[in-house]
């Protein structure tokens, strides 16, 4: 019963944060300058008709805008797209009328994943050795090199490593590593060493602390009086203990990796959701932009919500709530 209410209050509270996350992006693409029909090559095109028949042209701007309800208040096209949103009615989008918003979005948004799970995976299997090497050398120069390593990884936005790498790769060492495109396994090699370093740095950091805090624990020193060998006691029971609350570090990393694959995708040309969210608000793209937004926003919050039903599994001190 307890499980039930708290699940009912934090769908509740999704989904009013992502009704706000949707009329924000709304009237923030609303209120920005130009608009669909007025991207270069769409205005292109029609450029000619406007200037032959200018009647023809507003005749197939009104048809446009009624369409894809342009022409009613803001308030009620925030409605309407939120409510076509929640009710899982995406339609089509702008840029292609002929396709559902869906199928579009079917071969983009597992690459994204891909890209944000290897990320954590890469980090993770890093980050947790770097840590424990860290805490168990703690105050040694291993430490301060583990420690600086962390915070060098974590100051460096992803985007800004993802432009190294392509420099790096696209002009000094040529031909080592793809620095465009998706298709083959080594493709996804340097987009995922761009989100995973910042990433990398987080886990070991929290891994470093944890298990020093860990360490000095009453059933340490119980066990160590029971003549536990040394590796045993740190793996077993140290860095084991370590990793539960280890879960509450990785499950927002993964969120926000895919936050972060939207500037990364780009960079390296990947046909992921990030390239799909860039391209739609670049375009205006009403419903793809609100549907890419809504599928980022819940992906975020449903993982937290994952992450948290998980920590209170493991370690049932903790309550929901």
């Amino acid at each position: 019963m307890f499980y039930v209410k708290f699940l009912a209050k934090r769908f509740v509270a999704i989904i009013i944060t992502l009704a706000a996350v949707i009329a924000i992006s709304y009237v923030m693409m609303y209120y920005s300058p130009g608009g669909f029909m007025n991207t270069t090559q769409l205005a292109s095109a029609l450029a000619p008709l406007a200037a032959q028949d200018p009647a023809a042209y507003q005749k197939l701007m009104e048809q446009f805008q009624s369409r894809y309800g342009l022409n009613l208040p803001l308030w009620k096209q925030v409605l309407l797209y939120e409510w076509h949103t929640f009710t899982f009615n995406f339609g089509n989008s702008m840029q292609n009328p002929t396709l559902s918003i869906m199928s579009q979005l079917k071969g983009a948004l597992p690459i994204s994943v891909f890209l944000a799970f290897g990320s954590v995976v890469v980090s993770v299997v890093i980050g947790i050795p770097m840590g424990v090497i860290a805490a168990l050398k703690r105050n040694s120069w291993v430490d301060y090199l583990v420690t600086t390593l962390s915070m060098f990884g974590q100051a460096i936005p992803s985007f800004v490593l993802a432009v190294l790498f392509v420099l790096i790769f696209g002009v000094v060492w040529q031909n080592v590593l793809p620095v465009t495109g998706w298709g083959t396994p080594a493709d996804a090699v340097l987009p995922i060493l761009s989100l995973a370093a910042g990433n990398i740095g987080v886990v070991a950091r929290y891994m470093r602390g944890s298990l020093i805090e860990t360490m000095r624990q009453d059933f340490i020193r119980t066990a160590k009086a029971k003549g536990v060998k040394y590796w045993a006691l740190v793996l077993r029971h140290g860095v084991r203990n370590s990793l539960t609350a280890l879960i509450t570090v990785i499950g927002p990393q993964f969120a926000f990796t895919v936050v972060g694959t939207v500037w990364v995708e780009n960079i390296f040309a990947i046909p992921g959701l990030g390239k799909v969210i860039s391209t739609a608000f670049t375009n205006f793209d009403f419903p793809m932009a609100i549907t890419a937004v809504f599928i980022l926003g819940a992906t975020i919050m449903l993982t937290n919500l994952v992450v948290d039903l998980i920590y209170s599994w493991m370690d049932p001190r903790v309550k929901l709530q």
